[in-house]
C-alpha cells in the first residue's frame, strides 16, 4: 500500500524530464505506473526466457564490516550450518509486473529490482537507514571532502559465468550507468555526480565523484548491482535485459512475460555478507516471483498458499491476517519523503497568498486521511522527512497541527471572507487552486479528502484528474497550484530533490527558489560529519515549512506479509527490497 499500487508520479515523469535533478540530488528508490487489474485467472504466459549454463566458483569469506565512512570490525554473527532448513520453492507474489528489463543499471522499477537483487549484489548492503554492512565490498572509506570511495574488494567471488569479479567489474558497472548507450534509468540517478573509478589493483577500486556526495553509500542498492563484465559484451544489451548475470546467490533461470521470473540456488555461493545468518549457498532450492497486481487476488494466494510473501497486502485484509497464526505481517516504517503537497510558490493565482498556505497547513485533516484512505495503517505527517529518515526533526511536529478554526482566523486576518456558497472570496477573486492528479483511484481518494478539508475552511481545491501525459504536460507548462509528491529514500538528501531551485523543472514543484537553501542543501551533501549533516537538513526542514511551501500529509509504512512457514528473510532500508539468502520453508 504505497507507490507499488499508487501515486507512482516519478518513474515517468523522470523519462520525461531527463536528469536534471536527479543530477543534482538522487531521488528516492524508482516508482512505477501501477499494473492494470487482473483477473484471478493467469494471462497467457508468453514462450520462457531461459538461462545460459552458468557456473560459479567459492570465495572466501568476509572479516570485516565497515560502517558509513570508515571500516570497522565486524558485527557480533554467529553462522549457522546451511543444512537444516535448506530446498524448497518459493513462490513471492509480486504488486507490479517489471519494465521490460531484468537489466538493473537500465530498469527504473523497484519490481525488477527485487528480482536482481538476488542475482546481481551490490558493493554494499542497507539493512537500516544510514547502516551499512559488507556486501561484494568487505571495507570501505571516504575521503573528507566526500568525492573519493575506496573499496576492498571480497576475493574469490565469480560470475554466474564463471568469470572472476574484481575492480574491473566495478568499473565497468559504473561506467555503463553514465554511457549514453545504456539508456540507464533509475541507476543514473542513484550514481550522483559521478566522474570515473579507478582500478588500484583487482581487489581495490577508487571511485571519485565531480563534486562531494555523502549519499553514494546509501545509493549503492540494487539499481547499481555489479554485472558480469564478460556477459554484458557477449550478450549485448537486449539479450542481457533478459539473461542478467551477477554474483548472488541465485542464478537467473527464466522469465515468461507478464507472468513470472524464476531463480535457482547458486550452489557454488559462499561470499554472502557477514550480516547474514548462514554460509555457503541459500537455502532455497528456488523462488518464482509472480506478478500479481491486483491487491485482493495477490491476498487470496497468501491465505490459500498459493504464495509464500507477497508485497502490499490488501489493507482490508490487514485485521484478518494479523490475528491468524498461519500469517505473519512484515510492517516497516520507510525513510524518505512521505507524501506530501507541494505548493506552487511561482502560480499567480490565489495560493501565491502566503496566508492561503498557511491556512492549508491547519486546515488538511491529516489523521482523517490516513483512516479514510490508509485504513490508519499510515502515519499523519508534519515534516517532508519521513520518521525513520537520518536527520528528521521531531519539532517540526509542533510547527502546525489540524486546527481548521486557526486556518479559518488566518484566511479572514488575510481579507478572504466567505462568499454566498461558502467559498471565500477577495476583491472579486474567489479562492479556488487547481490541483491536477493522475486520475486513479488511490490519487483520486487522497485528493478528494484534501478537497473536504479544506472546502470546510472556504477553499475550493479544483481536483482534476488527468491522464499521465496530461498531467505531465500540465506540471511542465506550470498550469497548477499543487502536486502530489512521494519519494522513498535512505538520505535526506531527497529533500535536495524537491526543493533545490535546480529542480524546479523536474521534481521541485513548489517551484522553490532560495539560494540560501540551496547553499544549505548542496553543503549537506557535501559532508561526511554526521552531526553537521544532520543539523543542517533540520534547519531546512524548519525554513521550507515555514516558508508554506509544503504540507506533509502521511508517512508510508510497507504492509507486506508472509506465511508462517517462511523465516529468515530481511527488509532493507528503504523498507522495500528483500533479501532471500538467509529464507527457510520449515517443514
Amino acid at each position: 500500500m504505497r507507490r507499488r499500487d499508487f501515486l507512482r508520479l516519478t518513474a515517468l515523469a523522470a523519462s520525461a524530464l531527463g536528469l536534471a535533478a536527479c543530477q543534482t540530488a538522487a531521488p528516492a528508490a524508482p516508482t512505477s505506473p501501477p499494473a492494470a487489474a487482473k483477473p484471478t485467472t493467469a494471462p497467457a504466459a508468453a514462450a520462457p526466457t531461459t538461462a545460459p549454463t552458468t557456473a560459479a566458483a567459492a570465495a572466501a569469506k568476509p572479516t570485516t564490516a565497515p560502517a558509513a565512512a570508515a571500516p570497522t570490525t565486524a558485527p557480533t554473527v554467529a553462522p549457522v550450518a546451511a543444512a537444516a532448513g535448506s530446498g524448497g520453492s518459493l513462490v513471492y507474489g509480486l504488486s507490479f509486473d517489471v519494465d521490460d528489463t531484468l537489466d538493473p543499471q537500465v530498469t527504473n522499477y523497484d519490481s525488477t529490482i527485487r528480482i536482481t537483487l538476488n542475482v546481481c549484489e551490490p558493493l554494499v548492503w542497507e539493512p537500516e537507514p544510514g547502516k551499512f554492512v559488507p556486501g561484494l565490498a568487505d571495507a570501505w572509506d571516504v575521503s573528507p571532502d566526500a568525492k573519493e570511495y575506496t573499496f576492498k574488494l571480497r576475493k574469490g567471488v565469480k560470475f554466474h559465468d564463471g568469470t572472476p569479479f574484481n575492480a574491473q567489474a566495478v568499473k565497468f558497472t559504473f561506467d555503463r550507468v553514465v554511457d549514453p548507450a545504456t539508456k540507464a534509468g533509475q541507476s543514473h540517478d542513484q550514481l550522483g555526480p559521478y566522474d570515473h573509478t579507478e582500478v588500484v589493483d583487482d581487489s581495490t577500486a577508487r571511485v571519485v565523484m565531480k563534486q562531494p556526495y555523502a549519499p553514494l553509500l546509501t545509493n549503492l542498492n540494487g539499481y547499481l548491482g555489479i554485472v558480469s563484465p564478460t556477459a554484458v559484451q557477449k550478450m549485448g544489451l537486449a539479450d542481457f535485459a533478459r539473461h542478467p548475470v551477477g554474483t548472488g546467490p541465485f542464478v537467473f533461470k527464466e522469465w515468461v512475460a507478464k507472468d513470472h521470473v524464476t531463480l535457482v540456488k547458486n550452489p557454488d555461493y559462499n561470499w554472502g555478507s557477514v550480516y547474514f545468518k548462514h554460509t555457503g549457498p541459500a537455502y532455497l532450492d528456488q523462488v518464482t516471483f509472480k506478478v500479481i497486481p491486483d491487491q485482493s487476488v495477490r491476498t487470496g494466494t497468501l491465505k490459500t498458499g498459493e504464495t509464500h510473501i507477497i508485497d502490499d497486502i490488501d489493507p482490508l485484509e490487514y485485521d484478518t491476517l494479523s490475528k491468524d497464526s498461519r500469517f505473519v505481517m512484515i510492517a516497516k516504517g520507510q525513510p524518505g519523503s512521505g507524501f506530501v503537497l507541494l505548493l506552487n510558490t511561482t502560480s499567480t493565482g490565489p495560493i501565491s497568498d502566503p496566508a492561503v498556505r498557511e491556512a492549508m497547513e491547519y486546515a488538511v485533516d491529516r489523521e482523517g486521511l490516513n483512516k479514510s484512505v490508509f485504513q490508519g495503517l499510515n502515519k499523519a505527517a508534519w515534516s517532508p522527512l519521513m520518521r525513520p529518515t537520518f536527520a528528521y526533526d521531531p519539532t517540526t511536529e509542533s510547527l502546525y497541527s489540524f486546527d481548521p478554526e486557526k486556518a479559518r482566523q488566518v484566511l479572514s486576518a488575510a481579507g478572504w471572507q466567505p462568499g454566498p456558497d461558502g467559498v471565500r472570496t477577495k476583491g472579486g477573486q474567489r479562492l479556488e487552486i487547481s490541483f491536477p492528479i493522475i486520475s486513479r483511484p488511490r490519487d483520486k481518494a487522497m485528493a478528494e479528502s484534501v478537497q473536504a478539508s479544506l472546502r470546510d475552511v472556504g477553499i475550493d481545491l479544483q481536483v482534476d484528474p488527468l491522464e499521465r501525459a496530461a498531467a505531465r504536460e500540465a506540471f511542465d507548462q506550470n498550469r497548477y497550484d499543487v502536486s502530489f509528491m512521494w519519494f522513498s529514500y535512505g538520505d535526506p538528501d531527497v529533500l535536495r530533490t524537491l526543493f533545490h531551485s535546480a529542480n524546479v523543472n523536474a521534481f521541485n514543484r513548489a517551484r522553490y527558489q532560495v539560494p540560501e537553501v540551496d547553499q544549505m542543501l548542496e553543503q549537506a551533501a557535501g559532508l561526511t560529519d554526521q552531526a553537521k549533516r544532520a543539523e543542517i537538513y533540520k534547519q531546512v526542514q524548519q525554513r521550507v515549512l515555514k516558508d508554506l511551501v509544503v504540507v506533509p500529509l502521511v508517512d508510508t509504512l510497507t504492509y507486506d506479509a508472509k506465511r508462517a512457514e517462511v523465516t529468515g528473510e530481511t527488509l532493507d532500508a528503504l523498507a522495500s527490497y528483500m533479501w532471500l539468502y538467509d529464507v527457510q520453508l520449515k517443514k
